[in-house]
């Protein structure tokens, strides 16, 4: 009788934990009023804004525009023009160029179609992009192409092309007969020459403003295959009430758009007699949204510039300094372990457990930075690379003093906090940290990325696991509760859309929390039990993935996306992808030793006392809950790993957070052999 109730309040609390997932879902701004009757882009490769600050003409446009920032990411390896204008022909990412080439010519346009285009088809299917190319140009709707960017762009699905001249028209532009426009201004020169094609775009915005309309000033890809992915110039003229910062519901990010919003916004608002149903509404789901405008007034221009350039440091950064990072840190646990091992003083074992406390700080520290506004600072790099360190040790040494050999608590309970906070405020401190270069990559613009969700889940499964430890003696049921709460917590955080939305993290964080909980409560776990606990995580994912479909399809997350290509019966391209991008990490030798490392890690979790030490066997059955903590973590990483694109990096990054603290906890320990079964954790801190 008493285990029956106890099972009716373990269930209740389970669907408790799946009902705060299905009732946080929110829903996305909303939209301005919309947009002119003309909307005329002006696609120019490689425009950055050293360039406007280099040239007076684009400069005297900035006060006269809302601006931004466009990330050019596409499907390939790097964006060329052809791959640029193939992702606005698409409205997806698209994948034009060859792998290892240097940027080629735009094919021409003979006998009324793009030369080879059969070729760029077959380059979709070849990479699994699922990208509808052609799109934009099957709608029907009367959009005038000039230049041989604007052929592609607006090509239909058989490469065939009208409505279309080789070189800008003025005539022509405010022509009724164009209901929009693209224009290719042409890729601005490398050296000589690069001043007077600058002028040439700001005549040809000038142009296109005396036609009329909407004026959308982009940059379109980068000038070279292997040039860095930096995010290059945005404007809208003109301003609808005082010069903004652009954005869109893509990015969510004030001044930053991503190149499929525009084709977002041509198509956006078209009724049925303008866009053909045939061609636009069955290529599938746009992966845009339309550009719109935020933020308060800015009026100096210079200002502004600064600001881009700035936010330019913000995301190119980040990436070099954590190598730098993370072999300084390791640099110092080498030397302090050789230390460690050949004097075994007091002095060198707080050396040693303070180095590896400090690689438990850099994963706070990464986040942390993002509040010190580095990148406005002399030599952003070098600001980054300091401020990162000086946290990390900070962090280490605090925890080291207060908590002495349980200092792992300290770091992990911070951790656990700081997402919590930074998922419900929008991730401003994920935001350009080293864990997520989005704009840079084209990654995660919003929400938690692969990273940080390996941060979140080792910092909530420790946590979990303290807390449970309080409580076990009096009551396995509380102890129970409080590893649902704690790890609901955090699934609702990582989980919501607009907060973390993170659709793969929650698959993987679910199973572990359910896990985790279910061995607090029972002791051990049956195969009936275990399947249990698997269709109740799934269970619960579903029902949020598909809630947030049932919202309108511009207000989607990544989870409705995923339903709505499920649906459409177009997740086929999307898995393939998905599995090229975890694979891909096996093609060196490096995601072989993260394999291996992890492996063996897990190894240690499932079978204890085929480990070579000691300290560890006698830690692993010191506490009733280090046994359900290190399971959950290891369920956590190998879900994680077959689940999602980033592979092995999930557990490896949990491993690289969580072993170390583990290591520090053992070798602060002066007597590990002799804890006791009774002790707590907080006791002994």
């Amino acid at each position: 009788m008493k285990s029956s109730r106890l099972r009716r309040i373990l269930a209740r609390s389970l669907f408790l934990t799946a009902a705060i997932l299905i009732v946080a879902a929110g829903t996305a701004n909303a939209q301005p009023a919309g947009l002119m009757a003309k909307v005329v882009v002006i696609g120019v490769p490689g425009l950055t804004w050293d360039d406007v600050k280099a040239s007076p003409e684009l400069t005297a446009l900035v006060n006269q525009s809302n601006v931004g920032s466009i990330t050019v990411k596409t499907a390939g390896p790097h964006t060329c023009p052809v791959d640029g204008w193939l992702t606005i022909s698409a409205g997806t990412r698209a994948w034009g160029s060859v792998s290892d080439q240097p940027c080629g010519d735009l094919p021409a346009v003979t006998d009324g179609k793009v030369a080879g285009w059969q070729t760029y088809v077959d380059r979709q299917a070849e990479h699994h992009t699922g990208a509808p190319i052609g799109r934009l140009g099957q709608t029907g709707y009367p959009i005038c192409g000039f230049g041989p960017g604007a052929a592609i762009a607006l090509a239909r699905t058989d490469g065939s092309v009208t409505n279309w001249q080789p070189e800008a028209d003025r005539a022509r532009l405010a022509s009724p007969a164009c209901g929009d426009a693209i224009v290719d201004a042409g890729a601005l020169p490398l050296g000589e020459g690069r001043a007077e094609a600058r002028k040439k775009v700001a005549d040809l915005v000038a142009d296109a403003r005396a036609a009329g309309g909407w004026v959308l000033l982009v940059g379109v890809s980068q000038e070279l295959a292997d040039s860095h992915q930096e995010p290059l110039v945005a404007m809208q003229l003109p301003p609808d009430n005082g010069s903004r910062w652009l954005t869109s519901d893509s990015t969510r990010r004030p001044g930053l758009i991503q190149l499929t919003d525009i084709t977002a916004t041509i198509l956006k608002g078209r009724t049925a007699a303008e866009v053909d149903p045939a061609g636009a509404e069955k290529a599938g789901p746009l992966d845009g949204s339309e550009i719109r405008f935020t933020g308060p007034v800015h009026t100096d221009a210079d200002a502004v510039i600064e600001n881009r350039l700035d936010a330019d440091q913000r995301f190119e950064q980040p990436r070099p300094v954590l190598i730098a990072v993370s072999m300084t840190i390791l640099a110092a646990e080498l030397l302090a372990l050789a230390w460690f091992w050949f004097t075994r003083s007091p002095r060198s074992r707080r050396t040693f457990v303070f180095t590896l406390l400090s690689q438990g700080g850099f994963f706070i520290a990464a986040f942390l930075s993002t509040a010190t506004v580095w990148w406005r600072w002399p030599t952003p790099g070098l600001s980054l690379y300091c401020v990162v360190l000086g946290i990390s040790a900070i962090l280490a040494a605090v925890s080291q003093l207060v908590l002495k050999r349980y200092a792992f608590l300290g770091i992990t309970l911070v951790a656990y906090l700081i997402l919590l906070v930074d998922g419900v405020l929008g991730t401003p401190l994920q935001f350009g940290s080293m864990f997520a270069d989005g704009p840079v990559v084209g990654g995660r613009f919003y929400g938690f990325g692969n990273s940080t969700f390996a941060t979140l889940a080792v910092a909530a499964l420790v946590t979990a696991g303290w807390a449970a430890q309080k409580l076990i003696d009096k009551s396995r049921v509380q102890a129970a509760l409080a590893v649902l709460v704690i790890g609901g917590a955090a699934i609702v955080v990582d989980g919501r859309p607009g907060w973390g939305t993170d659709f793969g993290g929650i698959i993987a964080l679910t199973p572990a929390v359910l896990l985790m909980a279910w061995l607090t409560w029972r002791g051990s776990i049956s195969l009936r039990a275990l399947i249990g606990v698997s269709v109740a995580g799934a269970l619960a994912v579903s029902a949020v993935a598909f809630l947030d479909y049932l919202r309108p399809p511009d207000q989607r997350s990544h989870f409705g996306t995923f339903v709505a290509r499920l649906l459409d019966g177009d997740v086929g391209d999307v898995l393939i992808r998905k599995l090229d991008m975890a694979a891909h990490y096996f093609t060196g030798p490096a995601g072989w030793a993260m394999l291996v490392g992890v492996v063996l890690a897990m190894l240690a979790t499932v079978l204890p006392e085929r480990v070579p030490f000691p300290a560890y066997r006698t830690f692993y059955s010191s506490l009733p809950m280090i046994r359900p903590t290190l399971l959950a973590l290891s369920a956590c990483g190998l879900v994680g790993m077959l689940l999602n694109d980033a592979g092995v990096t999930v557990p490896a990054i949990m491993t690289g957070f969580s072993l170390p603290l583990l290591v520090a906890h053992l070798v602060a320990s002066e007597q590990p052999a002799t804890v006791s079964p009774e002790s707590h954790l907080v006791q002994e801190s």
